[in-house]
């Protein structure tokens, strides 16, 4: 097994670029979801990046361990240590008790939004809004406010998966795009309040040439909202908690990142 197991995900990193192209798809979804790698099997960690079981163990050996069981337990046992708030200090990894505290209480938030955000939505809203985006032949990402990073992220990751994607804050070029969406197309929509860049007319007029609409975000009752065909739900909280909403992205990018994982 790899000797301590601080240097599990490190050595993940280390030497990601060295992987072969599946590997590289299990050490990003493991490198992503690390807090959630012990609600997996090794069949479902296959099944969540697209990879055969067999790959899974011989990525887990590639890396010194047995199999996937020791694995999981070495990835959960260092998001322990890095997270644990009362535990020894001398396993944490800053010295500077500011500095610590801070780190602590981001990373609790974030993985408490990923959590909270996986348990709100149903396995249907992520097989259809995969679905919609395996089969569109162009795809159009618009995120508002801090939104817009995880859109522009999104986009890129369609692109590398071979997807005629794109994602701009510039309305101009946004109206250009949606001109050539048509049926079976795709119209995502990010936003991290509930807010949303786009008017009910253009919606409307991308539901009348059948484009796929998924919305990704804070649940809200506007006519947004309804006008939807696929619903992804995230968490957030409120300002005061997370003042620079941290947890806001950490929930929308764990969702767009699963969709990017099970769509190339």
């Amino acid at each position: 097994m790899v000797e301590n197991e601080m240097s599990c995900l490190l050595q993940i990193r280390s030497i990601r670029d060295e992987m072969s192209a599946n590997e590289k798809k299990l050490a990003d979804f493991i490198l992503t979801n690390s807090a959630l790698l012990r609600d997996y099997s090794s069949q479902q960690l296959a099944s969540a990046v697209g990879v055969s079981q067999s790959s899974v163990v011989k990525f887990c050996q590639k890396l010194g361990f047995k199999g996937y069981p020791d694995i999981k337990m070495a990835v959960s046992e260092a998001i322990a240590k890095n997270s644990s708030v009362n535990g020894d200090r001398s396993t944490k990894r800053f010295v500077n008790a500011a500095l610590d505290e801070v780190s602590d209480k981001l990373l609790k938030n974030k993985l408490e939004a990923v959590t909270a955000t996986i348990e709100l939505n149903n396995e249907d809203s992520f097989i259809s809004s995969i679905d919609a985006i395996k089969s569109a032949s162009r795809i159009l990402i618009v995120g508002s406010g801090s939104s817009n990073f995880v859109a522009k992220h999104f986009a890129v990751g369609l692109i590398q998966a071979g997807k005629v994607a794109f994602s701009s804050s510039d309305s101009t070029y946004q109206s250009q795009f949606l001109k050539t969406l048509a049926e079976n197309d795709v119209l995502i929509l990010l936003s991290s309040n509930g807010g949303l860049n786009l008017s009910d007319a253009i919606l409307k007029d991308c539901r009348a040439r059948d484009v796929k609409i998924i919305r990704i975000g804070k649940y809200s009752s506007n006519t947004n909202y309804h006008m939807s065909d696929i619903y992804l739900s995230t968490i957030s909280k409120n300002e005061s908690e997370d003042p620079f909403g941290v947890a806001k992205r950490a929930a929308q990018q764990h969702v767009v990142d699963i969709l990017l994982a099970l769509s190339s």
